[in-house]
This record gives C-alpha cells, structure tokens and sequence, in this order.
C-alpha cells in the first residue's frame, strides 16, 4: 500500500505540474490545436513517468515518499512478504503468513474507493440515460443533415442546445434570426467535425477512476474551454460580423437539463469565449514551446532514479532465503522454537527488539523481521537473543538524511553538555528490564539522530537494538524535554544539524546459562554477554579481547568514560600486551 500511495503522489504531482505548465503557457495563447492534444495526453504522461526508471550517477531532488517518516512507518506496518517462511523447529515448514480474513485500513480505503466509483458511475450512466431520452422524444421529428453528416434532434425546451458525438440537441423555442441559427449551427458542427465528444468522454472516465485527483477535474475544466475556443475560431473564420457573434453568445443562457458530457453553445465559460476573442491573433511561439523542455524536465524530475548503491561493497550484506533456511536450520539442534521471517521495505530503525509478551518475540533486524513464538523459560529466551544477535548480518541498511550533515562535514561535531549528567539522566529514564537484569544478559546499545541547531535531539532510531523494552524507553527519553541539550555542530561559526551516533553499555553480573554457539565456523560474531560465575572472557572471531570482573551494574558512553572504566576494572591480556611490545 506505501508503494501505491507514492505512485498516486507521483501522479498528482506530475497532473498538477503539467496543468501548471498549461496554465502559465498555454491558457491565454491561441494554439488551441496544440492545447488541445497537450491537454489529452497529460494525464498519459502522468500516469507514466513515476513508472519509468532512468538510471543515472548522480544524486538529484526527488517527490518519492520513500526517505518520509509517513512512508517509513506505512511500510513498516503493512510489512510486505517478500521473504514468507516458518521455521517450526525442529521441524520446518514453509508457507504464507498473511491472514486473508481480517479487513486492515487498506481494505476499508480500497472499499471506499470502489463506492465512491460506482456512484459516479451510475451518474454517467443516468447522463447517457436522459440523452437516449431527449433524442427518443424527438426521433419523429428528427433530420439528418448530410452537408454536416449530423443528426438534428429537437429539444422542445427540454434542454439548451449541445452536441454529443454526432448528434446537435436543438432547443426549438429559442426564436433566433437565421443568420444566429446558422451560426450556432456551425460552432456545435465544429464540436462534432473534430470529435470533441471523444475528448468529454475520455475525461469523464478518468474524473471516475481518479476522483480523488484534484489535477484531473482541473484539467477537464480546460479542456472544456479550448473545446469552446476551437469552435469559435472556425465560426469567426467564416462570420463576417464578429460583434454579433458576441453578442448571441450573451443572448442565449441556460435553461433545462444541464448535461456536462455534451458540449455546450453556452456555458460558464462565456465571459472567458469573450475575452479569447478580443486578443490578439498573434502567437507567442517561444512561450508555447516552453511546454517541451518543461515536460521533459519533469520527466528527469520523477524518472531519474540514482543509480548509486546504498550500502559499499564492503558493507552491504545480501543474504539469500537459503542461507537463511541454512542458518535456522543449524539452529535447530539447540532451540525448539517456531520462527517466522519476513522482509519489509524502508524499516524505520536499523534493528528494533520488543519485550518478550506471551512467549513471543518480535525482532527487526534490518529489512528483516523475526517473529519467534514458544519461548517458554529463561533458557530457551537467553538462546534466543543470542541467536538474533548472530542473524544480524542477515540484512543490513543504510539510512539517508537529506541536507543533514554528518560528524566528518563538519568543523566542530555536536558535543554533550556533560557527559555525567547525560549518562545519569539516560539511565535514570531507561535502567535495563529487570528480566535482563536478572538474567544477566549484558549487551550495548546503539542509537543514532539528528542533533539541531538548538542542541535538541529529532529523529532517533536505534541502529543496534538492546531488547527488553530499553528501545522504547530510550527512544522516549532522548525526545523528552528533561533531556540534556548538546552543543550543536558548526561550520565555521554557523550552527548546523548533524547526525550523531552514540553507544551505551550495559553490563550486569548475574548467572545465567552459557549462550550457545550458533553458525559454527561462519564469521558472524555475537556482541551478547552472559557470564557464568565471577568471571567470563568475551570472545571475537575466537578470540579473547578481556575478562569481566563482577562489579556494580555501570552505565557509560562516549570513548573517554569507555577507556576509564577498562582501565579500572579490565584485565589487560598478556597476549596484547605482548603484541604491544
């Protein structure tokens, strides 16, 4: 559904530009021909370039959805399958997770949609309905004229005069002199001779499909008048008095049936027929062409695609629907849960952990999401985080902050005022869950926004997610008006908004069992720690980097605050130290 809401905002926009190209260009120059087939094939265009991928190498503007919180977030939640699987360990099947039962917001919009389409429908239909009418209550007294190869059908004052397709409704009270008969005549044959009709119903079924486009009925608005104009035009071609021909125009008015799918003699565009006759005949070619190159720069504008990757070589890791059955697969011997994976597009964070509810734990990773059910103890809970914490480069992303600079921009990064204060306030607000607490799961937490030009944070996500709940709690806590402002960055002595990523550590002492090992011999390592006893060593890649000592539960960020807590606490390893030498 995001897609469709961009693609529908792609298309607006293009109409809307494309009528205001109309309306600064075209609207007052008498290039009706041109007008006219610019008019017909605008909404083509619109419908077409949000659809046209042109793969370019450099960075340009852009009216996608894509990079907006709105679209983000939409996404997030309808969660597109693009990877469907359930892993029911040890046991594994694969099939869809959709429920086809349950109506979600899209279903009530796409229904309402639908209604709104049929009653427009209907209306047509009963327009098309009174025309079959007015010309079987006429058919008697009706005349085909072979000169205009049209049919002449009376009215008897049902309805002022208009043509439809080959057909010239005539109001048979109106008394008029026969030179304003024959004029009138002529202006509704030259809506029939060029097919105007075709255009009206052409427009009618486009203002059903996209009532919601406000672009659409403006456009059909203007391709009513140049209908009008291009009439008038042959008219005056072949009158030889021209006031006169204004002057029947104010003479006639409406009266009966109004049926817009005909084409009028008279119509609300009167005064506007007036005052295009009155200008001058000269055309502004340079002016009209601007049509082109402005058509073709929209074009550019929504069809241009950067063909510039995401993520590096280095960084991006892709990973196959089979690795990942492999990995699961692999896992199976140790943890007797059920998974279900699924791939969405545009996550709001890097990686997003919920609480364990009901024996249900719910992980974004990336683009992918975990949903593992039947965690029924402790054990099988701290397997599974230390599971997730070695699918995390199963997929990975790389998030784009338009005009938001970042720390290697700018002359001075954005700086903590106080950094004790920081650290107090953060865990104050978000201590870790007592369930981690007791389990003695430490691990840190990553997190990444924009700090203003005020010193206030926007936009936070978590980039390497905690679990537990802590996400959510730091989340509020770092939006929050307690929160200790920063020192903004600067270039040169201007403050600007800068992207900062900032680290947290959480470290406790209980005694839970140890993490297996998942993925033996692959080179995915897990950043989770659980300690058994006093003392436990954190291994990367095999091996040892330190040994914990048992202290009290320590928050701290920040390389400073980091360096003076191993200096105090941290066993310096005999093998570095040697290397150091």
């Amino acid at each position: 559904m995001a897609g469709i809401i961009d693609y529908i905002w792609q298309s607006t926009f293009c109409l809307l530009f494309l009528y205001g190209i109309y309306w600064c260009f075209l609207k007052d120059e008498k290039v009706f021909t041109f007008t006219r087939i610019f008019i017909l094939i605008a909404p083509i265009l619109a419908l077409l370039f949000p659809m046209i991928e042109i793969p370019v190498d450099f960075k340009k503007p852009s009216i996608s959805l894509e990079n907006t919180n709105f679209y983000q977030v939409l996404s997030v939640q309808e969660a597109p399958v693009e990877i469907a699987g359930q892993y029911g360990l040890p046991e594994i099947t694969v099939r869809s997770t959709r429920l086809p039962i349950l109506w979600e917001i899209k279903d009530y919009i796409l229904f309402g949609y639908i209604i709104v389409v049929f009653f427009l429908t209907i209306r047509l239909v009963w327009q098309l309905t009174q025309l079959q009418m007015l010309t079987r209550k006429g058919w008697y007294q009706s005349v085909f004229i072979l000169k205009g190869n049209y049919l002449l059908v009376p009215t008897f004052g049902l309805s002022p005069i208009f043509s439809f397709f080959n057909k010239l409704f005539w109001d048979n009270t109106e008394q008029l002199a026969p030179e304003e008969k024959n004029q009138i005549i002529q202006h509704e044959n030259e809506h029939i001779r060029q097919g105007h009709s075709y255009d009206v119903i052409y427009y009618q079924g486009l203002s059903i499909l996209f009532w919601f486009n406000p672009a659409i009925h403006l456009m059909r608005t203007a391709l009513v008048d140049i209908h009008e104009y291009l009439a008038d035009e042959k008219v005056l071609q072949v009158t030889a008095d021209k006031d006169n021909y204004k002057k029947l125009i104010i003479k006639i008015a409406f009266k009966g049936l109004d049926l817009p799918i005909g084409n009028h003699f008279i119509r609300s565009t009167t005064l506007k027929r007036i005052l295009m006759m009155k200008k001058s005949s000269k055309i502004n070619w340079v002016k009209s062409l601007m049509v082109i190159p402005l058509t073709f720069m929209l074009l550019a504008l929504v069809s241009m695609k950067s063909n510039e990757p995401i993520l590096s070589e280095q960084e991006k890791k892709d990973i196959s629907i089979a690795t990942l059955d492999r990995q699961l697969r692999m896992a199976q011997d140790s943890l007797e849960v059920g998974i279900k994976v699924r791939k969405i597009t545009n996550p709001k964070h890097y990686e997003f952990i919920s609480p364990l509810k009901d024996g249900v734990l719910k992980a974004q990773l990336g683009e992918l999401v975990y949903e593992i059910t039947n965690i029924n103890s402790d054990e099988e809970y701290i397997k599974t985080m230390g599971l997730l914490a070695s699918l995390r480069l199963n997929s990975s992303i790389s998030k784009n902050y338009d005009g938001i600079y970042k720390v290697h921009q700018v002359d001075e990064i954005p700086k903590i005022q106080g950094t004790e204060d920081w650290n107090k306030y953060l865990y104050e607000k978000a201590p870790i869950p007592e369930k981690e607490k007791k389990l003695g799961l430490s691990n840190s937490i990553e997190m990444e926004f924009i700090v203003n030009i005020d010193g206030t944070i926007s936009n936070p996500v978590i980039k390497k997610s905690f679990g537990g709940g802590l996400d959510e709690k730091l989340l509020s806590a770092l939006i929050s008006q307690e929160a200790p402002k920063w020192l903004p960055g600067k270039i040169g002595n201007r403050n600007v908004a800068v992207v900062v990523t900032t680290e947290l550590q959480y470290i406790t002492h209980n005694h839970p069992t140890e993490v297996h090992s998942f993925f033996p011999g692959e080179d995915i390592s897990s950043d989770l720690q659980v300690f058994e006893g006093k003392i436990s060593k954190r291994t990367l890649r095999g091996e040892p980097i330190y040994d914990v000592v048992q202290e009290p539960p320590i928050l701290f960020s920040g390389i400073e605050a980091w360096n003076r807590y191993l200096s105090k606490n941290l066993k310096y390893p005999v093998s570095a130290r040697e290397n150091s030498k």
